[in-house]
């Protein structure tokens, strides 16, 4: 199927058969859209999408969202979407879609993808909400609808800017909350995340791919980088990348401490590419070299 790119506004409305009222923001009513057909597309712009009844699967990158009724995904630019609609059906959802100009220069547009992670490229799962949730976000999207109605003043636009912030920072409460809901799945991937550190060592991985990554074992888990260090975060609390360095000392510790074992030897075999690398990284989060660590350990060799 072909892709289509959708970098604006106008061009999601079009494509929906919906009239588009101003460029940088807009709430779209999905049960009045006059076209719903299925397809793949590039957003040029965020889109927070409340699903009111389940109406088809909804593709987010190559994953599937696990979502029934009641619940919220979300897509930053750049991502790509595909809708998958039951044969039918027609959507019952509402979303709030805002372009990335709308927050240039402002505190906002600085932390949008750094402090709501469930932007983040790939999360499989939505955010799900109950009937209260429900209507808080309804009501907030209908405070954006009455200041893009009204006549606009200098107020108008900070006023937008400010209901769009409460509504990403509910929805982080939401997204915080699935890590609590979710326990027994989170205890799961930090099991299987404890064994594959094991056997990344153990099947000497390291010394074809380096030092083992986040960015590997999120992969392997089928989550992005960021979602799997908050879940690793949420359930041990100790990010993700902190556990590997932590198991990485507690190894080379071991390494350096065996009858014979060098320095140089103890660094290729933990997958760093210079000795040199091994002796700053082991000073950094043991606070001494590993010179001085192996004196301190055997006094009499």
């Amino acid at each position: 199927m072909e892709i289509e790119h959708l970098n604006t506004l106008e061009e999601y409305h079009k494509r929906f058969g919906l009239e588009c009222h101003n460029p940088w923001v807009g709430i779209v009513d999905f049960r009045k859209a006059p076209k719903c057909e299925n397809g793949n597309f590039y957003l040029g712009f965020y889109l927070v999408k409340l699903k009111m009844k389940y109406c088809g699967d909804i593709r987010y990158g190559r994953t599937k969202y696990d979502y029934s009724e009641g619940s919220v995904f979300c897509f930053a630019p750049g991502q790509l979407v595909s809708i998958n609609l039951q044969e039918g059906e027609v959507p019952t959802s509402m979303g709030l879609l805002f372009h990335p100009d709308l927050l240039n220069g402002t505190g906002l547009g600085k932390i949008i993808r750094t402090n709501y992670p469930y932007f983040s490229y790939g999360i499989n799962e939505a955010l799900l909400v109950n009937e209260e949730e429900v209507q808080y976000l309804l009501g907030a999207m209908e405070r954006i609808q009455v200041e893009l109605d009204a006549e606009e003043d200098e107020h108008t636009w900070n006023m937008v800017r400010i209901y769009i912030s409460l509504v990403l920072e509910f929805l982080l409460r939401l997204y915080d909350r699935q890590f609590q809901r979710r326990g027994p799945v989170n205890q799961e991937v930090l099991v299987k995340f404890e064994n594959q550190l094991h056997d990344y060592f153990t099947q000497r991985l390291q010394l074809k791919y380096g030092l083992p990554s986040v960015e590997y074992f999120a992969r392997e888990t089928g989550y992005t980088p960021k979602y799997f260090g908050d879940l690793i975060k949420k359930s041990i609390g100790v990010g993700a990348q902190d556990y590997i360095v932590s198991y990485i000392v507690d190894l080379a510790k071991h390494k350096l401490l065996l009858p014979d074992s060098s320095i140089k030897e103890t660094a290729y075999e933990l997958g760093f590419q210079y000795p040199q690398h091994f002796s700053r990284f082991f000073h950094k989060h043991v606070g001494c070299s590993p010179k001085e660590f192996k004196t301190k350990n055997h006094p009499h060799k």
